[in-house]
């Protein structure tokens, strides 16, 4: 056996155990073992007072969906260029420029809604039954 038909069953070995692998993930997306709903949604905000239960899931957030599909069409692209040539292709780097400022948007994104949510301490004094008061923070 030569070296390059030893690469050749390396490589499909290996190509079958990642195959393998992604139809074990997608038949656990497809029997609800592994869900996707809140894949592109913000997280959910807490349950307000006097509420009976927060909401599942936020609303869908277009940073997080530019970003999912940037990285799959650079991916996609990559993989066919790939194919196409033989071998592995330099990936230019304007496009990896432009999948950063897509993974920049999202984490900014991410900042800004993180530092809304945060609330200030509030200090509220109240009596109880034996007359003594009590200072709680909220």
């Amino acid at each position: 056996m030569n070296a390059q038909l030893i690469s050749l069953i390396s490589l499909a070995i290996f190509a079958i155990i990642v195959l393998l692998f992604a139809l074990m993930v997608l038949w656990k997306i497809y029997n609800d073992e592994i869900s996707l709903r809140g894949l592109l949604a913000e997280p959910a905000d807490a349950p307000t007072e006097g509420a009976t239960r927060a909401p599942t899931y936020g609303k869908a957030s277009l940073s997080r969906f530019q970003f999912l599909i940037f990285t799959f069409v650079i991916a996609g692209l990559y993989l066919l260029l790939s194919i196409e040539a033989g071998t592995f292709v330099d990936i230019p780097n304007n496009v990896l420029g432009l999948l950063g400022i897509s993974g920049g948007s999202f984490l900014v994104s991410k900042g800004m809604s993180g530092s809304q949510k945060k609330k200030p301490d509030v200090e509220i004094t109240e009596e109880d039954e034996s007359g003594t008061k009590v200072t709680v923070k909220k």
